[in-house]
This record gives C-alpha cells, structure tokens and sequence, in this order.
C-alpha cells in the first residue's frame, strides 16, 4: 500500500533528524512545563514516529513504540503532530498536561500516485482515464485467480466468471466488445513491465493494478492497446526493519444453481404424458412406476439423480497459503514471496494445483546507479477425468441422463445412455493431465545522470513458457455387452519465449514552481517464438501403459508447428502543467511489426489530453462552492490505438500440405499442395479511436470522491472474411472491411466516515452503461445474419421470432397466420410465431424465416456494476460486495432447456409449469409436453427461450477481527487477524430456474458445463 511505503521509507529518516533537533532544543524556557501524553489512529492503534514539535521552534521529539511522547512546552505554545499518510493537526497546549491525539488518515494523499505507461503519476494531474485498485482490495478473497478478485472493483471493467472448474479465470473486457475479428477483446496485461496474462501472478503479491481505458492513457502502448491496458506492479521491499508475512485461506464450494429434475416415477409419469400428447402408447405401467417409487429393484427401477452424484463425488476443498519476506536498507530493498494453492473439484480426480513465486531486488549500486531485477515463476497441473469429452462435457451429459437409468448396479456394471455414462468414466481409469510452467524475469538500470531531473535506463526481460498436455482414454467397460474403446492417448507440447528490451530517457523538472516539464523517448524490441509438437496412438496393451511407444505404431499420428514474430517500437510522452493548474498530455508511438507485409508494416498511434483544475483557481477558493468541492477537474482526450493480434502470418500465403493428385499414365497418386486461400497483402492494423470527457472531484475534505465519465470509442478496419464467387475455386483471406462502435457512460462515488472515536465506514459504488453497435461489414453489407452481425445492432444479437405465447385451443389455431409447419400438425400448447412482416413490408399472413425473424436481444451486456462497503470498530472489520451485469439475454443449450429432448431428462419447473388440457394457460412458462428434437416446431429461436440474464451477486462478504497489538505482541507477533469469507453466496436473476445467468452453458446437442460455485471460506493474517 502506498500509505506504508511512504511510512516505512520517512520513518527513520524523521527519527534521525528530530532526535538532533531534540538535543539542540530541549532547554526549558521561562514558565514551560511537561506535557504527556499517547498519539493513535482511529482504530486505537499506536502510532511510532509521529512528530510533534513546538510550533515557531527547533523543540521537538518523536513517539515512542506505545505512541507516546512527553515535551517542554508553555500554556501559550502550539504542538505541530505530523505523520506521513496522516493529516497535520496543531493544538493549543493551555493547561493540559496530558493530551492524547488521535490522527486520522489523508486518503487524498495516499491516492495520490498511480501507475501509467513506463512511470507514475500524480492522480490529481491525470488527464486521461485511469482506474486503479491497490492491495487492501484484492488480498483475502477465496477466489484461485487474480481476474475473479478484480470482478465489480472498477468502472468500466466487465468481469464475468462463467464456470466452477478448478483453475479456471474470468474473462476481461475494458469498455466493451470492440471487435469481432480473431484479433480478440482481451486487453494488454503487463506485470512489472512484461507482457503477461492477469492470472499469472497471486493476488497476494499484487500492490496495485491500474487499467488504461483511454487513447491518452494507453496510446503509449501502441499497437497493443485497442483493447485497454492493465498495469499490474508486484509488491517490494521496504527500508526498514524485514517483514515476514503469513497469509492463508481454507474453504468448501458448492454449487450457486443446480436444476431440480423429477424423481425416476415423476419421469415415467410424465414421460408417459409426453406419449399420449403425441397421440401414443404410454412407455411405463403402473407396475413399472410403482418399482420406481418404492425402490424394490434399484438396478433395473432405479432413482439416480445423476448431476448431483457426479457433483457430490468431489470434496470441493480448497485452500491457499502464501508466505513473504520483505525488507531493506537505504540502498538495497528486496522481496521474496512463495505461494501455494490447491483446488479441489466438485466431481472426483479434478484438481488444480498451483505454486507461485516472486522475488525483487532494488538496490543502488552507485549514488547514481539504481538496479531494478524482479522474477515470477508458476507451476500449474490440472487434473480431471476423461470420458470421451472432458469435464464439463461429462457434467453436460449427466444433465441429459435421467433418473430411470442406474448408476453403478449390484454387479459392478453401469447404466448408460447411447455411449455416455458419468459412473463409469468416474470409475475408469481415463485422465487429463495438464502441466503449465512459466518464468519471467526482467533487469533495469536506471542511471540519475548529473543533469538535475534527467533520468536514462535500460531494461531487458524474458518469459518462457512451456505446455505439456496429455489426455488418455481408457477401454471403458460399461456391462458385459458394452465396452467403449480402443484406448487412445493424445499429447501435446508448446514451449513459447518471449523476450523485450527497452531504452528509456526521462526528464522531470520544475522550473520557478510553476511551470511543470516532463519528457519521456524511448525504444522497445519485442519478440516471440513458440514451438509445439503433438502425437497419438490407440490401442495400448493395458489403461496403466500409458506413453505413446506402448501403443499401436501403425495409428500414430503427428504435427508439429514453430512461428516466431517481431515488433520493433518508438514512443515518447510529454506533460506540462501550469501552477498545477492547467495540464497537458501528448503521447506517440510509431511501431513495426513483423506480422504485416513491408509496405503496411508501420503505424503512428498518437494522443492528445488536457486537464484543467477549477479547484486550484483563486475564483474557485474564494467562492462558497469551495467550502464544498476542495477537488475539481475537467479532462479532455482522444488518440487512436492499434490491433496487431490478427495471426502470425496473416498476409503471407500459404500452401496446404498432404494433398494428393493424380499423375501419369497410368495414373499415381502424387504428394502435392493446394492454396485453399488468397491472402490479402495489404492489409495493416484495426484502429481504435476514443474520446473521452471526464470530470474527477472531491467533496467535504476527501470524505466523498468520485469521477464521471463519456467516453466513444470507434474500432475500424475489422478484419474479416469477404465472400468471393465460387468460380474462383478457393477462399480469401481476411481483409479491413468492418467497424464497430462502443459510447458510454462511467460513474465512480467512494464515501468515506466516522461515526464517534472507533466506527468507521465506507461506500464506494461504480457503474458503466455501455452501447454497442456494428457500423460497418464487408462488402457494404448490412446484414451478417449466419454470423449474427447486423449493422446498428449490438455484436451477439439473439435473431428469431417473436412469439404470442402458446395455442389455447384448435381454434386460435385455425384463426393463426400460417405457421412454420403446417396447421395439420399444429396441436393446442405449441408455441405461437408472430407474422410480422412479408415481401412488401406488412404481414402477409404467414410466418418464415425470411420475413418474420428479427433481433429479439443481445448477449452483449449493456451495464456493469458493483458496490463495495466496509465497516470498522475497533478491531473488527467488515466488508461486502455486490457485483452484476445487466440489459442482455441468453439462451442455453438444449439439455437445459427443453424436456425430453432426445430421450433427455425432465425438470421440476417445466413439469410445474407447463401446459396442459386442464390448464390450458397461454402464458405457461412451458410448452405442451412432448418428446423432442432439433427439428421441432416449438424449439426454433423465439423469445419464447430467451431470458433476461441480468444479475447483482452478493459476490463477497467477509468479516475480521485483528487482535491488539499489546496482546500479539507478547508472542512475537506484529498483526494477527483472524476471518471468516463468503464468495457468489447470492444472486438475484430472472433467469432459468436452477441456473446461474453467469455460467456459461454450451448451446446444441453437445452440452457443456460446470456449476459455478459459492465458496465458505476462514483465514488468518499474520506479520512478524
């Protein structure tokens, strides 16, 4: 935190330098006496080091390790208390002779300073839009990944975590979708300057993260930062006494949603409803269903609720344990921090396991030579099992398998449905196995040259990352009559290095106190290499054999594959102020990359940003209106970025491999190749250019905080396909054909108070409204319905019929625009489509997908959102957090969806809920009840299936109590707080009954899903 750092690097100089002035001040003058007296935070805390001297004198002494202090002074003498982080208080002596202060925080100047491009700056001299979050908001929570902890902390961000599995993340969107090409919407990570993924590095050893979300913040990243920028910096060592931390956490998942199907006689009751509403014979006699219920014969009339075995096989434990040493002198700083986690899935052999460690050293070799080294490493293996489809896929076809079929029978055999059957891939010897390794490492140095505020550094780092996948299916026996194989075995290997060097010149000076000059140039090499291999066999003599030379040489199959790309890249930035007052920003980066062909392979990408401080003009603080904004800025920007992340070689042509043709006569088959596609060379970058206005004010002395935002950001250059005449005989390439378009608007409050001398609290909400539209497609069209792209409309749009809920009877039927099937097979219950346009524009009196299909929704979520509350008393704290997004729908897979579909399962809602004869309801929640297909004439896209998937998750709540310092310290001990957390614990949606809005859900006939998860967790906190 930036508040300690500051502490720890001031503390000793400020002892040394009040204990001299103590022995050069300390003779007593005429009338003085002794006044004592304890200096605390408002928690009770002791603070060590304050300053307290006699005001308009060299009389003065620091508090000692308990907070006191005892001075000379008269009754008509001034104390001067000063901490750094804390705001100066002077008191009047008069006839106290004990005087106990209390000191409370300066949250405006512990804000002060974030992280931008290649350096730091001033918060309240920002002119682009930056928001940032610091260590106290991340640590403690029970999530395994960095990108679940920053979910609901800042505007702008979109956060969604869609799945439970071990190990998995969250994906990150700063200020919408700006894309639709394969150069992805991820934004550029960097941790302590390399290039990296958001989840390489443990949210214990995070200081701060900053996201870039405008040009004029970003723009100095180029080529790269279309998407948005995230600055991560690592936690250092401090001057000052070493610092030993202990950080733990131990907790249970358990599913947030779980859908509720019908007990094995429910099913076969309602299957036989099903029959007879199709006009057939019923599938079960009461005698059958009557062994269902009273479970007589479980392995041929069983209830086996198969998700939630599947589910309950696994412990769900996990727990997370993170150790640190950090430390330092007036010349070498260093940090040292090993972390361990382990999550355990809700289904059986599913685990992820990871170990993590850093280390920085800051240490100046000469008064003028400063060397910066910092390392990360990781080492991940995922674990799961493996039945034809990996986890989710597994969990996905227990959703279909009902309740009548058995699990694991009396015999030791299994149940099954066509080829699946969760017990028998859960007892099988099949595995995934999953290692993940990487090291960066990086070295600076920063020489202070002799020219007052003129800064050169050089800076080189690495990154290598290496894959190894392999996945093994065993020879699955399911009963005497099913074996399911041969055994197969896949693997797959990646090692990728990543190397970056970079000059950098700084100059930051003030000339006359008003005047304020920073200039920074620099230059950056980037490159990448990755190489990959991969083989497979089947049949191997056993499931305990298996490496690929123990299988069937005659199925090998290989590949291999190696590209390698360069950016070469010239940058510079300079910022003036005046006063403080009047602010200006100018960035400009011209890259090169390899990955366009020589005569587009170079982009400028520049910014411009000014800012003017109303706050620090003497109209201002002179007026009322200062009484109540001490803090008042308006911020202006624009600037264009860049999108390199279209391929390797995207422009290069190539030919296809292993083809074989006919030559001679007679004829023989001949290796050949063949150019399955023309590559476009001139195509360069997708463009991304933001305007951003933003207002940052504070209000009551920093009690309330907060910023406004409009920002609208226009993406150009899309790359995407072109359709060609088939006479041509091949596709093309991508080309810069499309554009997309994102306005919106960002709101950031933070209030902070104090009710009596121990309760403090916070509020900090945040919300983004995003609108997102296609402007433009290839070939001037303005419609991509297969790709669900339609100009003006947001990306991801739901198409299909509107619906006018379900037919009551055969006379609303007969009354009806013809619809997608004949009206002969129309029954009463079935979904009703609405004719809503024709050739001419006008209902024409029949429904079809030409005319009668339309957007009903958008996948793409409108509003982001999040509110962060905090409470302490004394040594207890407590804190929550609500996250959610909103104004977008969602469909889900068919499994989910629909009962009966191909022979799946049945849920309590939509047997509930559905229509019948003797309830003939033209709102019921569920159609007629039928067996089904894809094929059906119910089952077409409508917003019959849509839902809204907006929600606001309790996302985390936790409470703490942190033990005095005069009881821990008795054993050793600087800080010990001991918590209890809660992580997803609620979520208020109108979405599918038993599902979770957030989760991601495969759509088809291929289900694939894993719950998310709510985690109870406790955890300690300690400091030596």
């Amino acid at each position: 935190m930036k508040r300690s750092f500051c502490k720890r690097i001031l503390q000793e100089v400020k002892v040394i330098l009040l204990l001299m002035v103590c022995f050069v001040g300390t003779v007593e003058a005429q009338g003085q006496g002794i006044v004592r007296g304890t200096v605390t935070d408002s928690s009770g805390e002791p603070l060590i080091g304050v300053s307290i001297l006699v005001k308009g004198t060299a009389n003065g002494v620091i508090s000692d390790l308990d907070g006191g202090f005892s001075i000379s002074a008269a009754a008509d003498d001034v104390l001067q208390f000063s901490y750094v982080g804390y705001i100066n208080q002077e008191i009047q002596v008069g006839n106290k002779k004990i005087l106990n202060v209390i000191m409370e925080e300066d949250t405006k100047q512990l804000d002060e300073v974030v992280v931008v491009g290649y350096g730091t700056q001033k918060k309240v001299n920002l002119t682009g839009a930056v928001s940032s979050i610091t260590s106290d908001d991340l640590i403690n929570k029970p999530v395994m990944s960095t990108a679940q902890a920053i979910a609901g902390l800042a505007s702008g961000l979109s956060v969604v975590a869609n799945s439970g599995r071990p190990g998995a993340g969250a994906s990150v969107k700063i200020r919408g979708t700006g894309t639709f090409s394969g150069a992805g919407t991820d934004p550029l990570v960097l941790i302590d300057g390399l290039s990296g993924s958001i989840d390489d590095v443990d949210p214990n050893d995070i200081q701060s993260i900053s996201f870039l979300k405008d040009a004029a913040s970003a723009s100095i990243y180029g080529n790269r930062a279309a998407n948005g920028v995230i600055l991560i910096e690592t936690k250092k060592g401090q001057e000052g006494k070493t610092q030993i931390s202990y950080n733990a956490t131990f907790g249970w998942q358990t599913p947030t949603e779980l859908p509720e199907f019908l007990d094995s006689w429910e099913y076969a009751e309602y299957y036989n409803m099903a029959m007879r509403n199709m006009g057939l014979a019923e599938a079960y006699s009461a005698e059958q269903i009557q062994k269902f219920r009273d479970g007589s014969d479980p392995d041929n009339y069983p209830n086996v609720n198969h998700l939630k075995w599947l589910l309950d096989t696994g412990s769900g434990f996990q727990h997370q344990h993170n150790v640190s040493v950090r430390g330092g002198n007036e010349r070498t700083n260093y940090s040292l921090s090993l972390g361990y986690r382990k999550q355990d899935g809700l289904t059986a052999k599913t685990s992820n396991e990871r170990m993590t460690a850093t280390f920085s050293l800051q240490t100046q070799l000469t008064n003028r030579l400063l060397l910066n080294i910092n390392i990360n490493a990781y080492n991940n293996n995922y674990d799961a099992p493996y039945g034809q489809q990996n986890i989710d896929q597994m969990i996905g076809y227990s959703v279909r398998e009902p309740n009548t079929i058995p699990g694991q029978k009396s015999d030791g055999s299994f149940g099954y449905q066509d080829n699946y059957s969760p017990e028998a891939w859960l007892a099988g010897e099949s595995f995934i196995h999953y290692i993940n390794r990487n090291v960066s490492a990086s070295g600076q140095l920063k020489w202070n040259t002799p020219i007052e505020g003129l800064s050169i550094s050089g800076k080189a780092g690495v990154s290598y990352w290496t894959k190894h996948d392999k996945e093994y299916m065993a020879e699955t026996y399911f009963d005497d009559t099913k074996t399911v194989g041969p055994s197969s075995l896949s693997v797959h290997s990646t090692n990728k290095t990543y190397t970056t060097f970079e000059a950098l010149v700084n100059y930051d000076k003030v000339f006359n106190e008003v005047h304020g000059l920073k200039v920074l140039a620099g230059t950056s090499v980037e490159q990448s290499a990755d190489r990959w291999l991969d083989g497979s066999r089947n049949t191997f003599p056993n499931n305990f054999l298996y490496e690929l030379g123990a299988g069937d040489a005659s199925t090998a199959t290989n590949g291999s594959g190696f590209d390698e790309y360069a950016l070469v890249s010239f940058f510079g930035r300079v910022n003036y102020s005046f006063k403080d007052r009047y602010l200006l920003e100018g960035n400009l980066r011209y890259d090169g990359s390899s990955r366009f062909a020589k005569d587009n392979r170079w982009g400028l990408f520049p910014s411009v940003s000014a800012g003017w401080r109303i706050s620090e003009e003497d109209f201002w603080k002179n007026s009322k209106a200062a009484d109540v904004f001490d803090n008042l800025k308006l911020r202006l920007s624009y600037g264009v970025l860049g999108n390199q992340n279209i391929g390797t070689y995207p422009y290069q042509q190539v030919y296809d491999l292993g083809h074989n043709y006919p030559l001679g006569n007679p004829a023989t088959l001949t290796p050949g190749t063949y150019v399955s596609s023309y590559k476009n060379q001139d195509i360069t970058w997708e463009k991304t250019a933001i305007t951003n206005v933003g207002v940052d004010f504070g209000m009551f002395n920093g009690a309330i905080n907060g910023s406004l935002e409009y920002f609208y950001k226009y993406t150009s250059d899309i790359l995407a396909s072109m359709e060609v005449t088939g006479i041509m005989g091949s596709g093309v390439g991508e080309s810069n054909v499309g554009a997309v378009s994102n306005k919106g608007i960002e709101v950031n409050l933070s209030f902070n108070g104090r009710i009596g001398k121990d309760f403090r609290f916070s509020i900090a909400p945040n919300f983004t409204w995003v609108k997102n539209a296609v402007e433009e497609l290839a070939n001037g069209a303005t419609e991509e319905i297969n790709s669900g792209r339609i100009v003006g409309q947001p990306l991801g749009i739901i198409y299909g019929y509107q619906t006018d809920g379900l037919f009551v009877d055969q006379a609303e039927i007969d009354a009806a625009p013809e619809q997608l099937v004949g009206k002969s097979d129309l029954k009463p219950g079935y979904v009703k489509y609405k004719d809503i346009s024709g050739p001419d524009g006008v209902p024409d009196g029949k429904v079809d997908a030409e005319y009668d299909r339309t957007v009903l929704g958008s996948t793409t979520p409108k509003f982001y959102y999040g509110l962060n509350l905090s409470v302490s008393y004394k040594g207890f704290d407590f804190s929550a957090l609500l996250q959610g997004l909103g104004g977008y729908q969602r469909l889900i897979g068919s499994y989910m969806a629909y009962a009966f579909y191909n022979n799946g399962n049945i849920q309590r809602w939509q047997a509930d809920n559905c229509w019948t004869e003797e309830n003939p309801d033209k709102w019921a929640e569920y159609p007629r009840i039928e067996t089904l297909n894809m094929n059906s004439p119910n089952l077409q896209t409508s917003d019959y299936w849509m839902r809204n998937a907006s929600f606001l998750r309790i996302k985390n709540v936790q409470l703490g109590y942190t033990f005095p310092k005069k009881i821990t310290k008795k054993i050793g001990v600087e800080k010990l707080r001991l918590y209890v957390s809660g992580q997803n614990l609620y979520s208020f949606n109108g979405f599918y009954k038993g599902w979770d809005p957030e989760n991601e859900i495969g759509t088809g006939d291929a289900p694939s899903y894993y719950p998310i998860t709510a985690i109870y967790s406790f955890g300690i906190n300690l400091n030596f």
